[in-house]
């Protein structure tokens, strides 16, 4: 198993490190963002944040905090493909419309 970890793992984690830098991105962008993705995550779990307002709230800005990463990257990468990243924006904006709408309305 710690060869497992150690040779595939860490060799993943260096590769996609390595593609950012590449591509003039922080990765430390990502890493704070996925984190905190899951802080809001685990947050709408908890039994304190339970009710309509709340939820709601959560959702949105855990989708809008979704739609950072693809930002970023268009603002900042470069020699990236746009229509990549358009279609993580595009995949982003309508699945965030969904669950809203599914969440308001259902």
């Amino acid at each position: 198993m710690k060869k497992f970890i150690s040779r595939y793992l860490f060799f993943l984690l260096h590769q996609a490190i390595a593609l950012a830098k590449k591509h003039n991105l922080n990765p430390n962008v990502f890493i704070v963002l996925s984190v905190t993705g899951m802080i809001i995550h685990g947050l709408y779990y908890l039994p304190w944040f339970k009710g309509g307002t709340v939820d709601l709230a959560l959702l949105v800005t855990l989708r809008f905090l979704g739609l950072l990463g693809p930002a970023y990257i268009i603002l900042k990468g470069k020699r990236i493909a746009p229509a990549i990243n358009a279609s993580f924006v595009i995949s982003w904006t309508v699945s965030t419309a969904w669950h809203v709408c599914y969440y308001v309305y259902l």
